[in-house]
């Protein structure tokens, strides 16, 4: 279904005072010099079909001096198939009323609903989008794509956002964990798995202790009775019995002695007794240590994670867009704004700019085929001719409102009314 208006007929409404235009072609012209209601044209368009959303536009609808204002449009394929008649009228009482009735008479029910369904997004200016923010470009894309899209981009937007604050909320914890463990030294092999305690190393030095003195009086007894073996020797002839009692009590000793581990190294031990704080500040730092270790490795897991998951919700981004059919070749979004060809919407050339936005407006209007154009003069001949062009190819039809005296363009609105027609020279 290509629709279009066939008639557009406007009394009293803005700076109208009367207006029949029966356009023919794709590109409608409405021309004249400033403040005669050249725009006021193209808002009737507006005010006829859009209902609610025009009144929030509009707050003066009825030409001043007047009590009613009335606009209808007809829709249709052709002149030969028109399919609705839509009238609005407006008085000083009231905010508008509708009606749409079929070419035999016959009145919808729910016009405005049933108007909803075809008119897409008629009030897209496809010039307009260039001013628009980068967030408003995207919603406006988005809207003209429709069902098009697999997901809703601002729920997938919200997602990202709570993803993304919760791993920089990890991440500046990350950040004091990394500056708490620079404050401790790295353990070395020597330092003992647990603080060591004063009591076990008195315990061990008072043993010590004991086992020297009993080594140095065995050592002791052992030279005494070397001694007295000496002496028992020297008078052998005069003590044999002593002697032999003398040598195996020095045996007994002797065998006694042997048996003795090494004498302990005391000096050692008081030299660790008087480390044991050092050594013990080393443990409790690598305790210490070894727990920041632990809460940070397990922070950067979960930084890890959630740059997964964010790399999961740009890929789901990505192949929704990857996968929808745009109005024109190059262009998609991110969360930025609109891209063309990669590029930043508003770093592309304004050729393109003008041809993307035609392609958008064009997309958002499928069924009632009709883009409304204000100011078209500021529009150089390559863009015109462009404009033209597209509406051709796609079989659109181009309201355009432009500043023109010569009184030789389109329909000319002189006064609120239609003082000449012409044809199209764009």
């Amino acid at each position: 279904m290509s629709l279009r208006i066939i008639n557009l007929q406007a009394e009293n409404y803005k700076g109208l005072k009367a207006v029949d235009i029966t356009p023919k072609g794709n590109m409608v012209m409405i021309t004249g010099k400033n403040g005669q209601g050249k725009s006021s044209v193209l808002d009737a368009i507006f005010a006829a079909l859009a209902g609610g959303a025009a009144s929030r536009t509009t707050q003066r609808p009825i030409h001043d001096g007047e009590d009613e204002a009335v606009v209808e449009a007809t829709i249709g394929e052709s002149v030969d198939d028109v399919r609705y008649i839509v009238t609005r009228r407006w008085s000083k009482n009231d905010a508008g009323t509708v009606t749409v009735t079929a070419p035999d008479g016959a009145k919808y029910q729910s016009p405005q609903q049933m108007l909803d369904k075809i008119i897409g997004k008629l009030s897209f200016d496809p010039f307009a989008f260039v001013s628009l923010s980068p967030k408003e470009q995207v919603n406006t894309l988005v809207a003209a794509l429709g069902d098009a899209l697999p997901f809703d981009p601002e729920e997938l937007d919200r997602e990202r956002r709570g993803v993304f604050d919760a791993r920089t909320e990890i991440g500046r914890e990350v950040t004091k964990l990394e500056g708490q463990l620079a404050q401790y030294p790295e353990s070395t092999d020597d330092t003992p798995a647990e603080e060591v305690a004063i009591a076990d190393l008195m315990r061990e030095a008072e043993e010590a202790r004991a086992l020297n003195a009993r080594i140095e009086e065995s050592e002791r007894d052992v030279n005494a009775l070397r001694q007295a073996y000496k002496d028992a020797e020297a008078a052998v002839e005069h003590a044999k019995q002593a002697l032999a009692e003398v040598q195996r009590l020095g045996e007994q000793a002797a065998a006694a002695h042997a048996t003795l581990p090494a004498p302990k190294d005391l000096d050692a031990i008081t030299k660790r007794m008087e480390s044991i704080d050092a050594v013990n500040a080393k443990v409790r730092a690598r305790i210490a240590r070894e727990a920041i270790q632990a809460e940070l490795s397990d922070r950067r897991e979960q930084v890890a994670q959630h740059t997964l998951k964010l790399r999961e919700i740009d890929k789901t981004k990505a192949d929704g867009i990857a996968s929808v059919q745009f109005p024109v070749e190059g262009l998609g979004f991110d969360s930025d704004g609109v891209t063309f060809n990669g590029h930043p919407f508003g770093d592309v050339s304004t050729s393109e700019q003008s041809r993307v936005s035609m392609g958008i407006a064009m997309a958002a209007n499928p069924d009632l085929r009709v883009l409304r154009i204000d100011k078209g003069e500021a529009l150089d001949s390559n863009t015109l001719k462009m404009v033209a062009e597209m509406a051709a190819e796609r079989d659109y039809q181009v309201w355009m409102s432009r500043v023109d005296e010569s009184g030789t363009v389109g329909f000319v609105i002189e006064a609120g009314e239609v003082g000449a027609v012409n044809e199209v020279a764009a």
